[in-house]
């Protein structure tokens, strides 16, 4: 005896295909209806990239910035000695690799995503799996750059007094943030995010 697969979508068993990402059967048309559903999808994720670049700038240009951070280090070397300015020194140049750390890691994530939507989109190579891997980088991508927005990231640790100990006199830590209700300040990449 023969079995057949009847197509997921109009149940009729002629000329069916088989879908390797939701493992389901379709005739030619459905088949047809169902990739581009999933071309849509992806469409959609890429023009959410816009909004998520935007965003990225957003951060780039809302955290303190280096200038802001050095000034403060400024005033305060004009108050101590010799050594103070030492220390000064060494912390400036670690607020600059943190903040350029950040930058750097977002934007390169970005491109990665952004170079394989774009690779997907053009060879049309698209499965389920990939629609839900794609969906949590960008959704962790976003929160990573939702913390980065936050302008107290950076915390400037200065003790002042008599007696100092010159090795922990000043130095730059990054500070650990909580999301909390930050969330809505960017916009969510629409329906992906709330189907996870």
């Amino acid at each position: 005896m023969i079995s057949s697969n009847y197509c997921s979508a109009c149940y009729e068993c002629d000329d069916t295909c088989y879908c390797s990402g939701c493992k389901d059967y379709f005739c030619d048309d459905d088949f047809k209806s169902h990739r581009e559903m999933l071309i849509n999808e992806l469409d959609e994720f890429t023009a959410d990239r816009k909004d998520l670049q935007k965003n990225i700038n957003e951060g780039n240009s809302n955290q303190r910035s280096v200038l802001d951070i050095t000034a403060t280090f400024d005033e305060w070397e004009e108050r101590t000695i010799e050594k103070v300015k030492q220390a000064a020194e060494l912390a400036k140049k670690q607020v600059v690799k943190i903040i350029n750390s950040n930058q750097e890691e977002s934007a390169i994530r970005f491109r990665n995503i952004s170079k394989e939507l774009d690779d997907r989109r053009v060879k049309k190579s698209v499965l389920e799996h990939d629609i839900t891997r794609l969906k949590q980088e960008i959704y962790q991508l976003k929160e990573d750059v939702i913390r980065m927005i936050q302008t107290s990231t950076i915390e400037l640790n200065m003790k002042q007094g008599d007696e100092i100990e010159w090795n922990e006199m000043m130095y730059v830590e990054k500070k650990s943030v909580t999301l909390c209700n930050r969330w809505h300040q960017l916009k969510p990449i629409g329906k992906y995010l709330s189907r996870s």
